[in-house]
């Protein structure tokens, strides 16, 4: 059938439906119609993914023949290839393009008295077959000079991120070592670059940090600009987690530095002081800054020498005093170095080796005090706690409603101080319903007597849960009995079929750390009684969460909830709205979506009328995704797994109503809660959330409007459960 003969059909196969629909559903169902949008956009995620996977190609541009010459008295030439899809072109035609010249000391890439950057680009010729040459007068001979000309540009660019990204199609840039050559290996690494941002890896969007994919070269592109006694200038870094008053009237433009508080935070423009400040300091990061091996793999003895050990290195990620009034002293160097000690030092000049160092004798080494490693993810080097303590869902089985679970802890690797017995193990079971991926039940929710439905610490037998019993809790093994017979009826009528069932395990030393470790599912057939490890396969990796997460759950829930996002997915229902997330659901999709789109959690909280609040917010969604584009979805999800979700398979949802400001009388008015379906709920998150964070509220209105004619947007009103219910009902009968 011709996709035009389809969406003529459409609306009749919608009324036929509806037709066909079970008598007797309430009035809020009158409104209530499927969702069409997979007619028209049955490729979006696709067309999304699509219009990323054109950005950062690299290797379409290619700088080769790269040459410099110098003649007298002070004319340098530097001359290159340039090809575009292996086609020569004008240098003069792209859109972006420099050329600069770094010395290098042996030890440090800068200038000898401090200087600017070089820069080489002067007049640009072009010879008709790809030979580019650009010619500078008033220069400097740097033919016998250690150091690097460095070539880099962009073309074709699609857009500008916040936070100084350009969106571009074609990076290029290459790299000519002068007089007798760099021997600079960096101590971080591309590939942990990689992890989180582009791939290759550009800063700003366009710069290589590892030129023609050679490990050697890992950041060479970008000590041209990046010189190791450059002045910085980005002052508001430190003053964020330092001031946050004066960060706020400085970057407004309603206070300028005194000479005092310039000289307090002067910073050089070193690679390790521009990304510790801006990761530590401005940017979300989304792991401990603690976890070097992210961006150190394989070089933290020599990041964490004694030579490093000095205040330069600390002040690149601590504050020094913080700001007790807005919580940021907790990590401050103040607050950390122990009283008296070194309550007169002064940290500006101070030698911390005389002390620490194994010469000195008299405090930690830097290695002790920074092992590299998340202690709250990792045993020791390379030895995740997750891999290091596993448990398993062992057994189960059902009989008359009464779901009995056993499950059980091992050591994979022998740990001293670790007895698994010590876990305190949190059980959940929720219910599948309609054969969809979504939990009817979730195991979350609470009774009438605000008790969680399916969810308990498993301990002693008389907990007094009315539906979850500790039948035994011995040795590193546990059994467990969950009672179903609240929906019996549900079970009976074979709108239940599946359950899922998982263990949070909480494992904490005696410093009171809690560990990271997985908590493990399993998908459970009740008519088969036997586990379905086929049923639900997530359509996002992990793993990939791993890469900027490092461990899931540890920067914003408990340890405990890593290494399975359907374990995330018990909680996260549809049936719940973004209790943090404004104008959206609690559904794993949702949520995860908004987030990565800027949206800030608890608006309602944040009050406008301070500066610093208000800076905060602003600060928040307008950070790019790290990947500098959102419409990445394989950052996260599996090949093409992210298209519209089949509302067969996915129950309806609950979006939250807008939250009350204070301080800001903003454009979006009051939004009620809504019930809606998967395609609005899930791919509607990413767009909502620009849409909020821009303040558009007449498009807000018009993309609201665009999902209920394509589907239902219905009020929940005072009473959104039972609307929800009813919305529920009325659409999953449509497919039985």
């Amino acid at each position: 059938m011709s996709a035009k003969k389809l969406y003529v059909l459409v609306p009749f196969l919608v009324a036929a439906a509806i037709l066909t629909a079970p008598v007797g559903a309430q009035s809020c169902v009158d409104e209530v119609q499927p969702e069409s949008c997979v007619t028209c956009h049955d490729d979006a995620g696709a067309a999304h993914q699509a219009s990323y996977d054109e950005l950062y190609q690299d290797g379409v541009i290619q700088v080769t023949d790269l040459a410099y010459a110098f003649s007298a008295p002070d004319t340098s030439t530097v001359t290159f290839t340039l090809t575009k899809k292996g086609v020569p072109i004008d240098a003069r035609d792209v859109e972006s393009l420099a050329i600069y010249f770094v010395p290098y000391t042996g030890t440090s890439f800068q200038f000898e008295p401090a200087a600017e950057r070089l820069s080489l680009k002067g007049t640009l010729t072009y010879d008709g077959a790809g030979g580019c040459t650009s010619t500078k007068s008033g220069t400097l001979d740097v033919t016998a000079v250690d150091g690097l000309i460095v070539v880099y540009g962009r073309d074709e660019s699609v857009g500008r991120l916040p936070a100084r990204v350009y969106q571009n199609r074609y990076p290029f840039a290459a790299v000519l070592e002068t007089g007798g050559g760099v021997n600079y290996v960096s101590a971080a690494n591309n590939a942990g670059c990689v992890k989180c941002h582009t791939d290759p890896y550009l800063k700003h969007g366009y710069i290589y940090a590892q030129v023609d994919r050679d490990a050697a070269s890992d950041f060479y592109t970008c000590k041209a600009c990046h010189l190791d006694n450059g002045e910085g200038g980005h002052y508001e870094w430190q003053l964020l987690v330092d001031d946050p008053v004066l960060a706020a009237a400085f970057l407004a433009g309603e206070a300028e530095l005194t000479p005092e508080q310039e000289a307090k935070y002067a910073y050089e423009t070193s690679l390790m002081n521009d990304v510790h400040m801006s990761h530590a300091m401005e940017f979300p990061y989304p792991q401990s800054m603690a976890n070097c091996v992210t961006c150190h793999e394989g070089k933290l003895d020599t990041v964490l020498s004694d030579n490093h050990f000095n205040v330069k290195t600390c002040k690149s990620c601590h504050p020094v005093t913080g700001s007790e009034e807005h919580g940021t002293t907790e990590l401050a160097l103040r607050t950390l170095l122990s009283s008296p000690m070194h309550d007169d030092m002064d940290l500006e000049t101070e030698d911390c080796a005389m002390c620490h160092s194994v010469e000195g004798d008299m405090g930690p080494v830097f290695k002790d005090i920074h092992t590299g490693y998340d202690t709250m993810i990792y045993a020791a080097a390379d030895l995740k706690y997750s891999d290091a303590v596993i448990v398993t869902i062992d057994n189960a089985s059902v009989a008359d409603n009464k779901l009995t679970i056993q499950f059980s802890a091992t050591e994979a690797t022998d740990l001293p101080g670790i007895d698994v017995a010590d876990i305190v193990p949190t059980m959940m079971v929720g219910l599948y319903g309609w054969d969809t991926k979504d939990f009817i039940v979730g195991p979350h929710e609470r009774d009438a007597d605000r008790v969680r439905y399916l969810e308990a610490e498993v301990g002693i037998p008389d907990a007094g849960h009315p539906r979850m019993t500790t039948v035994s809790a011995s040795g590193g093994s546990w059994e467990v009995t969950a009672d179903l017979s609240m929906w019996a009826d549900l079970i009976d009528n074979g709108s239940v079929k599946r359950v899922e069932i998982a263990v949070m395990p909480e494992l904490t030393d005696g410093a009171g750390v809690t560990f990271a470790l997985d908590a493990p599912n399993r998908t459970f057939d009740l008519g088969a009684n036997a586990f379905d490890d086929g049923y639900f396969n997530p359509i996002v990796d992990v793993e990939k969460c791993h890469t900027c997460h490092e461990a899931l759950a540890t920067n914003y829930h408990s340890p405990d909830r890593g290494g399975s996002i359907v374990t995330c997915r018990m909680c996260h229902i549809t049936k719940s709205g973004g209790s943090h997330l404004e104008m959206q659901s609690r559904s794993i999709d949702s949520y995860v979506h908004a987030i990565h789109a800027g949206q800030a959690f608890d608006i309602g909280d944040v009050n406008f009328a301070d500066p610093v609040e208000a800076l905060h917010y602003e600060h928040h969604i307008g950070f790019p995704y790290p990947t500098h584009g959102i419409t990445n979805c394989e950052s996260c999800h599996n090949p093409g797994t992210y298209n519209v979700p089949d509302q067969s398979k996915s129950l309806p949802g609950l979006l939250s109503g807008s939250d009350s400001l204070e301080g800001w009388d903003r454009n979006i008015g009051d939004v009620p809660v809504y019930i809606t379906g998967p395609a609005s709920r899930a791919c509607g998150a990413c767009h909502r959330a620009e849409l909020i964070n821009e303040d558009e509220a007449s498009k807000l209105v018009s993309f609201n409007q665009h999902t209920k004619t394509g589907g239902y947007l219905i009020e929940g009103g005072d009473d959104s459960t039972t609307v929800l219910d009813e919305v529920i009902d009325y659409i999953m009968a449509l497919f039985k």
